[in-house]
C-alpha cells in the first residue's frame, strides 16, 4: 500500500512537472519563432490516438525518463519553496517560467529521451499502473536504490 501511495505521488509530481513543460516549450517555441504564429507550438494529443503501452516503450527509454525525472524532482524541489513565496502572479510566473526552462534543459540534457517522449512517458503512467510501477522501479534504481524522502515524510499537496 505504501509503494502504490508512492508511486501515486511520484506520478502527481511527474504530472506537474509535465504541465511546466509543456507550458515553458510552448512559451520557448513562441519567443524563438514569433513569425509562425499560425502554427501551433504545442501538438494536444487527439482522441484518435490510443494511449501508448509499457510495451511501446523500451527498457532504455525507461531507464533514460527515470534519469531525467530525478532531475526534474530536483528542480521541482528547489523552486517550490520560491513559488510559494512569491506575493505576486507576476512574480509566480517568472518562477514558474524559470523552472519550466530548467526542467526542459534537464530532460533536453539527459541522455535517450526527448522532452516530447518525457512527456508520452507521464501520460501513459498515469493511464496504466503496469508502467507506473515500473517506472518507480527505474527511478529508485537511478537513485541508488533508496526509496524517496517523500515515503517516510509528509506528503506535500499541490492544491
Amino acid at each position: 500500500m505504501i509503494f502504490q501511495n508512492h508511486t501515486k505521488q511520484l506520478l502527481m509530481a511527474a504530472g506537474i512537472a509535465a504541465a511546466a513543460l509543456f507550458a515553458t516549450q510552448a512559451g520557448a517555441q513562441d519567443q524563438a519563432a514569433p513569425a509562425q504564429e499560425t502554427q501551433p507550438s504545442v501538438q494536444p494529443p487527439t482522441t484518435q490516438a490510443p494511449a501508448v503501452t509499457q510495451s511501446e516503450f523500451s527498457e532504455e527509454k525507461l531507464q533514460s525518463f527515470a534519469v531525467a525525472f530525478l532531475e526534474v524532482d530536483k528542480i521541482t524541489k528547489e523552486y517550490m519553496p520560491k513559488m510559494q513565496q512569491a506575493s505576486s502572479e507576476e512574480e509566480q510566473k517568472q518562477v514558474r517560467d524559470e523552472a519550466g526552462a530548467k526542467m526542459v534543459e534537464a530532460v533536453e540534457g539527459s541522455d535517450g529521451i526527448t522532452v516530447e517522449e518525457y512527456n508520452k512517458i507521464i501520460e501513459s503512467a498515469q493511464a496504466d499502473p503496469d508502467l507506473a510501477q515500473k517506472i518507480s522501479g527505474y527511478i529508485q534504481q537511478s537513485a541508488g536504490g533508496q526509496t524517496a524522502p517523500a515515503e517516510s515524510a509528509e506528503p506535500e499537496t499541490a492544491q
